[in-house]
């Protein structure tokens, strides 16, 4: 047994019994038949952001799943018990960057503990998966193209398959093990990476991304798995509709592109309603925040349940 797993073992305990407390003393479910939709939400809040605004952010999109970057154990077991939602804080694994960086909120309880995700459950007839990860941030190939360090889709795609790929990998599997016993899967996170399906000849037709075609690594193992882009599924054209998540900070040296995505395996259980960016008050965003305060648009999906 290794020293993750006994440290995953451990954390498991210490948050299953924060569980029981915060069920005992303050959440108080909602009827499972009132659920109709359910949203599902990525967000890297940055680690400087505080509560109060994290918390804002969360409320005034009601999302239902969250999956979190830059997100201590602290700090998320105190959005947890605020929220009066179920809360899991993940030790370091490969798909994420320290014992103090991803975590799940879930307004419905936790029914399973995975290495790098959660199983949830929507109602008597719905169990769901979500993971969260935050991939390796440098070296980042869209700042490389800018600054010349390398000029060819062939050296970005080796570059972020030596940094990425094998950290994306791990949390493949466990997907695939979850398809296999037809359990619906999100998986949310930063990805640190642009995806193959914005990266293509229309967009390089339009003078975008460098005017370069890649098939991105991390995006192309993970759509090849089975998993289909959510923003992508609904907003086909990626030079019409980009939907940049990085960075809501503006500056004319900047690189904007999508980074921060939420996939899902193809379901009959639930269906896809709406998906949109979040931002603040003057950022192209299609819900807005006053005082958003995170560098990254979070997204959230909204899906109507099947009957």
């Amino acid at each position: 047994m290794t020293r993750l797993t006994v440290r995953l073992i451990l954390f498991n305990i210490f948050i299953c019994i924060s569980l029981a407390c915060s069920e005992n003393d303050t959440i108080k479910e909602s009827p499972e038949e009132e659920f109709k939709e359910i949203k599902v939400m990525t967000y890297n809040i940055l680690y400087s952001t505080s509560n109060e605004n994290t918390l804002k952010v969360l409320r005034e999109t009601a999302a239902d799943i969250i999956g979190l970057q830059e997100i201590s154990t602290t700090r998320l077991i105190g959005l947890g018990q605020q929220l009066k939602y179920h809360y899991y804080s993940f030790p370091k694994t490969a798909a994420n960057m320290s014992d103090e960086d991803t975590g799940i909120l879930s307004r419905f309880p936790i029914t399973q503990f995975l290495t790098n995700g959660v199983v949830v459950k929507v109602n008597p007839a719905l169990s769901v998966a979500i993971f969260t990860v935050h991939l390796s941030p440098y070296p980042y190939e869209p700042y490389d193209f800018r600054d010349g360090i390398i000029t060819t889709a062939e050296q970005a795609i080796a570059s972020a398959s030596a940094t990425r790929l094998p950290e994306i990998q791990p949390v493949l599997a466990e997907i695939s093990e979850l398809q296999k016993e037809s359990v619906p899967v999100f998986l949310t996170g930063d990805f640190n990476e642009p995806s193959l399906l914005d990266w293509t000849s229309t967009t390089a037709g339009n003078n975008m991304h460098f005017g370069k075609v890649v098939e991105w690594p991390v995006s192309k193992s993970i759509v090849e798995s089975g998993l289909t882009d959510v923003y992508r599924s609904k907003f086909t054209n990626p030079a019409n509709f980009p939907g940049n998540t990085w960075t809501t900070i503006q500056s004319a040296e900047e690189i904007y592109d999508r980074i921060d995505i939420i996939y899902q395996t193809n379901e009959t259980t639930f269906t896809l309603k709406d998906i949109r960016l979040v931002g603040g008050e003057g950022d192209s965003a299609g819900i807005t925040v006053e005082g958003y305060a995170s560098d990254h648009y979070a997204v959230i999906a909204t899906y109507t349940l099947a009957p």
